[in-house]
């Protein structure tokens, strides 16, 4: 429904955002919940055949892993939006910017948990470990102060209706362990971490009861973004316990350290080490695209800072944290539009490039452009995380007035 002037004009007046993007995902995510319902299905039908869970299948433990974590995200995104619309119905299809950051960073990531449950069940050879870091964790929160009151209420019910499921999931395998005594250290973490959440999630609610006053909302948000994380990753561990016995909560650790950085004037400086190596050749073919990366070299102030981050991005590919991102049928996304051509990762395991903090499941390349530095004199070195998507867009980030065509 198209909103009215009226609403326009109020979310205007208190800073709010359209949420019809959100809204077409949160549609397009639906059917989680269908998926959800086969996957309790099918983890109560692996309880009554006395599948143990330690020692099943893989691949089912996969699937149901990444069915948790795409409701999970698809739950905590809509409750956002609906506690949002409840508080304030004059602006229904708007939202505060921190709650469409947050919805949009959930939204992003519950694609792609479906489609990796879909190749477990349908590849008994598919692991989901080898493409990223389990337990994986939850989007990076979005800071606002205070946080909105909604946007608390919204946090809450989400936890609610996470735990209720958690809560049953946990009961099942629990029914599943015939060892209980080999495993009864994994089954009190697994406990432990449940209390935990409810802990959590119950002091939370019980302070939002008191009608709080802003200064409280830090604290009330510290204990639902405990309680969240706690229950995804609860529910991660059920599904694949094999994992417990390592957990040690999120924790997002630097890249490792990177190797020599090479020196930009050096005989064997390569021009085009920032851009993607899946298609150099591709760019390196191309006059604007070889007049650019040219450019870019001559007018950046200093190289090493450049360079430091791309080693720093080379040594996670090496350690295995980041990956090139792909398609869900396995196509790799390919080189980012603009100058110098980097390519599009996907983190396995957090990490943290560039100053910029990295969590599993996030997509990310690489820009260095000298393109304002005539006007400004600023060269831009940035991470970009984002939900990328194919283009046939072409930007040679052309610094103004060096390059005709």
């Amino acid at each position: 429904m198209k909103p009215t002037l009226m609403t326009r004009m109020a979310a205007a007046f208190k800073g709010e955002v359209r949420a019809d993007e959100l809204e077409a995902y949160r549609r397009a995510g639906g059917f989680v919940y269908t998926e959800l319902d086969r996957a309790e299905a099918l983890r109560r039908q692996l309880a009554q055949d006395g599948v143990n869970l330690w020692h099943g299948p893989q691949a089912t433990a996969g699937q149901l892993l990444c069915i948790w974590n795409a409701f999970v995200l698809q739950s905590i995104g809509e409750h956002l939006l609906d506690a949002d619309y409840a508080a304030d119905p004059g602006t229904v299809g708007y939202v505060p910017d921190v709650t469409n950051r947050q919805v949009s960073a959930c939204f992003d990531q519950v694609e792609g948990w479906v489609s990796r449950a879909r190749q477990s069940a349908g590849n008994p050879g598919y692991l989901v470990g080898k493409e990223v870091q389990l337990p994986a964790d939850l989007p990076e929160w979005a800071e606002a102060a205070p946080c909105p009151l909604p946007h608390l209420h919204g946090m809450l019910a989400a936890s609610r209706a996470v735990r209720q499921h958690a809560e049953v999931a946990l009961g099942v395998f629990e029914q599943t362990v015939t060892d209980a005594a080999q495993h009864s250290a994994d089954l009190q973490r697994l406990r432990q971490l449940a209390a935990e959440a409810a802990t959590a999630s119950d002091y939370a609610e019980g302070l939002l009861d008191t009608d709080p006053a802003p200064r409280m909302h830090e604290a009330i948000e510290q204990r639902l973004q405990r309680a969240l994380e706690s229950y995804y990753h609860l529910g991660q561990l059920i599904a694949m316990p094999q994992l417990i016995a390592a957990y040690r909560g999120p924790s997002a650790q630097p890249a490792v350290q990177p190797g020599p950085v090479p020196v930009m004037n050096s005989r064997n400086f390569d021009p085009w080490c920032l851009t993607d190596p899946q298609k150099r050749d591709v760019w390196q073919a191309d006059p604007r695209a070889r007049q650019a990366i040219k450019e870019m070299w001559e007018f950046d102030p200093d190289p090493a800072a450049t360079l430091r981050i791309q080693a720093e991005i080379d040594a996670a590919f090496r350690d295995g944290s980041i990956t090139f991102a792909s398609d869900g049928g396995g196509r790799p996304f390919g080189s980012y539009y603009c100058c110098p051509f980097a390519a599009i990762y996907l983190v396995r395991r957090p990490v943290v490039i560039g100053g910029t903090s990295l969590r599993t499941m996030q997509q990310f390349t690489y820009e260095a452009s000298a393109e304002d530095v005539p006007k400004t004199g600023i060269f831009k070195r940035e991470i970009i995380v984002a939900n990328f998507k194919p283009t046939d867009k072409i930007d040679y980030c052309d610094p103004d007035g060096l390059h005709e065509d």
